[in-house]
């Protein structure tokens, strides 16, 4: 999947598709999102994505005894910029990690396989 879209329209679209989520206070907005990647597809696993508006994402999960992580649109930004690499396999996650220096793409690279139909 090659992104057609820049990724500031990707951008507003994902926050506009995360505002519309349910939330269990007044401006949080939360949904489950099934750990992905390209290597191994789905597996055991999920976590939850909290969207309090602006330019931050929170993720948690039982794994990081629900320690909340703040993802800015700069990760996001990095791997958007490498998906077409990560989805044809020239580029693993290693390569986002290491190379691009993204910390959280264990959040990120779900939550853009997910919402891969924003990209066009």
């Amino acid at each position: 999947m090659v992104p057609t879209v820049s990724f500031e329209t990707f951008w507003k679209r994902l926050k506009n598709e995360f505002s519309k989520l349910p939330g269990p206070q007044g401006d949080a907005h939360v949904r489950t999102v099934r750990k992905w990647s390209q290597h191994q597809g789905y597996f055991d696993g999920e976590f939850a994505l909290v969207y309090r508006g602006g330019n931050v994402i929170t993720c948690e999960t039982a794994t990081t005894n629900n320690v909340r992580t703040g993802i800015s649109a700069a990760e996001f930004r990095k791997v958007y910029e490498a998906w077409p690499d990560y989805r044809a396999r020239r580029a693993g996650r290693s390569y986002i990690v290491h190379d691009l220096g993204v910390q959280n793409a264990t959040w990120i690279i779900p939550i853009l396989h997910e919402y891969e139909r924003l990209m066009n």
